[in-house]
C-alpha cells in the first residue's frame, strides 16, 4: 500500500549501537525484533559522526557535521546553528504538523521549534515519560494534517543505567550477559551490562506501547515508522571512536511503501535517513542534502549503493583520563572511509587522545574485578599511529591493523587519497590544523534554570 502523504514517526534512542536481538545480540528485545520482522532492516547502517549531538545533527539535515559546525555536544557550545534547516523545516514547509517528546540533542531543549513540542524537564527523557507525552498527543490531536512526531529517550546511555532496580525490573542476572566479542568478560564487565540489557529491555517495552497506540488510533496502516539510535554503546572501541563498534547504528523501518520482512546489507550512512523519508512524503529533497536515499531500494527500483561511506570524530567531552580528575571538551579529529571490506582511520592530530583510542588487547596481568565498568579494562596510553587499516571483511571486530603490511598498501593508498579528497572538497579544518571556535557557550539553555 502507497500512502501520498504518510505520517512519520521517528524514534532515536541513545548509545544502543546494534545491541538487539535482530542483530544476533543475545538480549531481551522481543518486541523491537518482531517490530524489525515485520518492517525492513538495515544490517550495515552506522552514523556519520560517533558522538550523540553531531551524529543526531547529520541524520536531522542530511548534512556531515563540519557542514553544519555542529562538531561536538550541544551542551558544551556545538548545538546545531539556527540557520541549518532540519527534517522538521521541510515538513513543516510541506503541510506536515511536527511534534516532539523526550530528548532532542541536536540542539539544546526547546530551540527546534516544534510545532508541539513536550520536552519540558529533565525526566521527559526517560523512555516512559517520552512515550506517556507522545501517546497523549496522538490521542488528542487534530488529524487535518500528517504529523511528524519525533521521539528521543534517555535510555540506554550508561547515565541511565543505574535505574535498573528502579525502572527496569533489575538488572540482568551476571550468567545471562551478553558481552560483546571485544570486552574483557570480567565481573565488572557483566555487573556493568546486566544494567545496560535491562534498559534495553525497558526500552524495548515502552517502543512495543507506542507501537499499540499507533493501532488504537487507527495511524497504523499509514505511518512510516522508524527506529534507530545514535551511534555505538559506551565501552572498549566503542562510543565516541571510528572502530565500527562506535559508528554501527541500528535502523528498521515499517509502514506504507516499506517491505515486510527484508534485511539489506547495503552501506547506510545517517545522513541518508532525510532525503529517505522526503522521498516517501513526496517532497523535494533540497540541493544542500548531502545524503543520498534509500527510498528506491525499499521499492524494489533502481538504487545505486553507497561503495563508501565517510565519517569524522572532532569534538566529545569525555574524562580526561590517567588518574585525573575532571571532564573536557576535547579535540579530536580523525576521520575514516568505511568500504564493504576495508575500514581506512586518519588521525589527524595523534597526540590529541592517547587514552581513547585503545589497542585491542588486554594485558594479561590486569586484573578489572572492581565494581567499575570501565576499570574492566587497563587505562591505555601507547601513542597512536597516523594511520589504520581493517580488513573488515574477514576480521570484522577490526582486531588486526594491517596499514603497515606491504601487500595492503595500494589499496591503503587508494582509501587514503579517497578520504583527503573529501576532506578537501569540504574545505575540511582538520586539514589546515586550525581548531574550531565554540558557537556558543557551554549550557543547558532553558534546562539550567531548572532545579
Amino acid at each position: 500500500m502507497s500512502v501520498e502523504h504518510p505520517n512519520i514517526l521517528y524514534f532515536v534512542c541513545h548509545d544502543l549501537g546494534r545491541h538487539l536481538g535482530i542483530y544476533d545480540a543475545l538480549v531481551q528485545s522481543p518486541h523491537l525484533d518482531a517490530f524489525a520482522h515485520s518492517g525492513t532492516t538495515f544490517t550495515q547502517a552506522y552514523c556519520n559522526s560517533p558522538c550523540c549531538s553531531p551524529s543526531r545533527a547529520c541524520a536531522m539535515t542530511g548534512r556531515y557535521a563540519q557542514s553544519t559546525g555542529a562538531i561536538g555536544l550541544s551542551h558544551m557550545g556545538w548545538s546545531l546553528p539556527q540557520s541549518e534547516s532540519t527534517i522538521t523545516d521541510y515538513l513543516k514547509a510541506g503541510g506536515y504538523e511536527t511534534a516532539h517528546a523526550g530528548l532532542a540533542h541536536e540542539r539544546l531543549p526547546g530551540e527546534n521549534a516544534y510545532e508541539v513540542e513536550m520536552e519540558k524537564e529533565w525526566d521527559d527523557w526517560q523512555a516512559h515519560r517520552a512515550v506517556d507525552h507522545a501517546i497523549k498527543y496522538l490521542e488528542s490531536r487534530d488529524r487535518s494534517r500528517p504529523f511528524y512526531l519525533n521521539i528521543g529517550t534517555q535510555q540506554v546511555h550508561d547515565t541511565a543505567w543505574h535505574l535498573a532496580d528502579e525502572l527496569y525490573g533489575g538488572a540482568v542476572a551476571p550468567e545471562d550477559v551478553h558481552v560483546p566479542l571485544q570486552f574483557p568478560d570480567t565481573k565488572a564487565t557483566r555487573c556493568a551490562l546486566g544494567k545496560f540489557q535491562a534498559a534495553i529491555r525497558f526500552l524495548d517495552t515502552q517502543f512495543q506501547r507506542l507501537l499499540d497506540a499507533l493501532e488504537a488510533h487507527g495511524y497504523a496502516d499509514n505511518t512510516i515508522v522508524v527506529f534507530t539510535t545514535d551511534h555505538g554503546m559506551a565501552g572498549l572501541r566503542s562510543k565516541g571512536t571510528l572502530y565500527d563498534h562506535g559508528t554501527e547504528t541500528a535502523l528498521m523501518l515499517r509502514g506504507p511503501g516499506i517491505p515486510a520482512g527484508k534485511r539489506f546489507s547495503d552501506l547506510i550512512p545517517n545522513i541518508d535517513i532525510l532525503p529517505t523519508l522526503l522521498e516517501a512524503c513526496n517532497l523535494p529533497v533540497p540541493e544542500q542534502v548531502e545524503g543520498r536515499s534509500f527510498w528506491p531500494l525499499m521499492q524494489g527500483r533502481v538504487y545505486q549503493p553507497n561503495d563508501a561511506i565517510f565519517i569524522e570524530r572532532n569534538f566529545h567531552g569525555q574524562s580526561k583520563g590517567g588518574g585525573v580528575p575532571g571532564y573536557e571538551d576535547r579535540y579530536d579529529p580523525v576521520r575514516s572511509i568505511r568500504t564493504r571490506d576495508f575500514h581506512y582511520l586518519l588521525h589527524c592530530k595523534p597526540e590529541a587522545n592517547l587514552h581513547q583510542w585503545q589497542v585491542f588487547e588486554i594485558p594479561p596481568e590486569h586484573r578489572g574485578d572492581d565494581s567499575r565498568f570501565f576499570s574492566a579494562w587497563p587505562a591505555f596510553d601507547q601513542p597512536r599511529g597516523e594511520e589504520e587499516l581493517y580488513h573488515v571483511a574477514v576480521d570484522p571486530l577490526e582486531n588486526f591493523d594491517v596499514a603497515q603490511r606491504p601487500e595492503f598498501r595500494e589499496i591503503k593508498q587508494q582509501l587514503k587519497e579517497r578520504l583527503l579528497e573529501w576532506m578537501t572538497e569540504r574545505q575540511d579544518f582538520a586539514l589546515s590544523g586550525d581548531v574550531p571556535e565554540r558557537l556558543h557557550a557551554p549550557g543547558w539553555g532553558e534546562f539550567d534554570q531548572l532545579s
